[in-house]
This record gives structure tokens, C-alpha cells and sequence, in this order.
């Protein structure tokens, strides 16, 4: 049976540009299924990284195995250079790694401000735990203004509205102090207006933590995605800026079908920056 060591302290926060998240080697198998086969996938502190590709490309897969919730049949994945592999799911939280699914997760008969504080609880000693806190936290009080929840701090997270819900569930994650958020669909049915008050909240987040983005909407992508990567049959298609993902031909052979020769013009429309000749 193998021993887990005690947890390092968190990796210090910051936009270096230094390697945060690395993975090398991943092959995951579901039933000989080859679900991963064999990523190597790097992530740098304070990028907002965009994982695209079509369904069953791995995305959410590789989030499961950074995240603890799937176990890889080979390769490592280092956070701050401390292995992840083998680790319980809530050391790895503990360790500055946050997660969202696509549906919002949220404590429904709590109030805005009660959701935000239990998630800020997380890392409290366990006799502070029992102590009577009264009045706001400046932690909380800081997420609050961050996800600008603050004037719903009173109201149920039950009759929140979808894109609120959203905002709620960013804001718990921030309370736990993460430097890595990985977002499964952030913006899913929410209207425009919402997804654009949730690119800039990333952004935002972005300029302190690094926020890896697992996305759809292209319109949204484009409009706020620094870094792009594009996954296909479990392996890492392309990577790089907007961009230069859209002059890949590979990548609109996968998303249209196209022959390598049609690729090249229509690529942009794949990511909808242009129209289609």
C-alpha cells in the first residue's frame, strides 16, 4: 500500500511564465478504450488557457486525472513540480487546484454570502471551524467584489439566475485560494451579455491566478482566449494563440472534415473570425 507524504506548501502565485501545470506521457484506458494517448500538455502561471476539441477528444478526461477523479495508466502530472498522480482528490485541492463542472455545484438554501464563506472554511485550522464567526471575512468580502455578487450576498443561491449560479460557483473556488482553476464550460446557456462579464472575470482572475478553460463557444474563445489548445482522439492536436491555431489545416479537417487542401481557407470559419469564402 503506498503512503501518501505530507502535502508541500501551495506554489507561489504570479504571471511568470513559468511552467505551472505539466504533464507528460499520459495515456489513460477505460475497458481498452484509449480514452488518453499519450499528452504532453503544459500550462505557464498566469495564462488563461483555452482546451477545445470535438466530443471525446479527452478534455474532460484530462481534467479528471489532474484533478485525482481518474487514475492514468502511464505518464506523470506535476503541479509546481509536486507529483499529482496517486494523490487523494482533496490533497490535490488542498495542494492550490480548483474545479468547476458543467453544471454549477451550489449549496441552494444558503445564501450568496453563506455559499462563499463555507468554500472559505476549507482552509481554516479545524477548532476555527467551531468558533462563531461574526461579520464578513476581507477574503470574502475581496471574492464578493471580484464576481460582483456583493449586492446578492443576502439572497438564496436557490433563485439565482443561471449565469449568477456560474459566478457563484467561480466565486467559491477563489475563496479556497487557488492558483489554478480549471472551468469545464463556464459560459454554457448563458446569454451574451453574461459571457462577456464572465470573459472579463477571468481575465481578471488571470492576472493573480492561471485558469485553464475547457470551451465550445468559439465566439467566446476568440474574444478571450490567450493561449488555445486543441485536443482530437485523446492527443494534443495543436496548441498556441488563436491564431495560429486557426491557420492549422488539422484543425478544420477535424471539426468540418475537410481535405487538406480546402483546410487552409476554411480555417477561420472553424473558429468563426471570418467568413467562409
Amino acid at each position: 500500500m503506498t503512503t501518501e507524504v505530507d502535502i508541500p506548501a501551495p506554489p507561489p502565485a504570479g504571471g511568470s511564465g513559468e511552467a505551472l501545470l505539466a504533464v507528460r506521457g499520459l495515456r489513460v484506458v477505460f475497458d481498452g478504450f484509449v480514452a488518453i494517448g499519450g499528452i504532453d500538455f503544459t500550462v505557464n502561471r498566469g495564462e488563461l488557457r483555452f482546451l477545445i476539441g470535438p466530443n471525446g477528444a479527452g478534455k474532460t478526461t484530462l481534467v479528471d486525472v489532474i484533478t485525482g477523479l481518474t487514475k492514468p495508466a502511464a505518464g506523470s502530472v506535476t503541479f509546481g513540480g509536486v507529483e499529482l498522480v496517486g494523490r487523494r482528490e482533496y490533497r490535490i485541492v488542498k495542494l492550490g487546484i480548483g474545479r468547476t463542472f458543467q453544471t454549477a455545484t451550489v449549496f441552494e438554501d444558503l445564501t450568496v454570502l453563506e455559499n462563499i464563506d463555507l468554500a472559505a472554511s476549507f482552509r481554516m485550522a479545524v477548532p476555527k471551524l467551531f468558533l462563531r464567526r461574526r461579520g464578513v471575512t476581507d477574503a470574502v468580502a475581496q471574492v464578493l467584489e471580484t464576481t460582483q455578487l456583493a449586492e446578492l450576498a443576502d439572497r438564496k443561491a436557490g433563485v439565482l439566475s443561471h449565469g449568477q449560479r456560474q459566478w457563484l460557483e467561480i466565486g467559491m473556488l477563489l475563496a479556497q485560494d487557488p492558483q489554478l482553476l480549471l472551468l469545464d464550460e463556464p459560459v454554457a446557456g448563458m446569454t451574451k451579455d453574461e459571457r462577456e462579464r464572465t470573459g472579463l472575470l477571468l481575465q481578471q482572475i488571470a492576472a493573480e491566478r492561471t485558469v485553464v478553460v475547457i470551451e465550445h463557444d468559439m465566439e467566446f474563445l476568440r474574444r478571450f482566449a490567450s493561449v488555445v489548445t486543441v485536443l482530437h482522439e485523446g492527443k494534443v492536436l495543436t496548441e498556441g494563440t488563436v491564431a495560429e491555431v486557426q491557420a492549422d489545416p488539422r484543425v478544420q479537417e477535424v471539426y468540418l472534415g475537410r481535405k487538406k487542401e480546402d483546410a487552409a481557407a476554411g480555417s477561420a470559419a472553424v473558429l468563426g473570425l471570418e467568413a467562409t469564402p
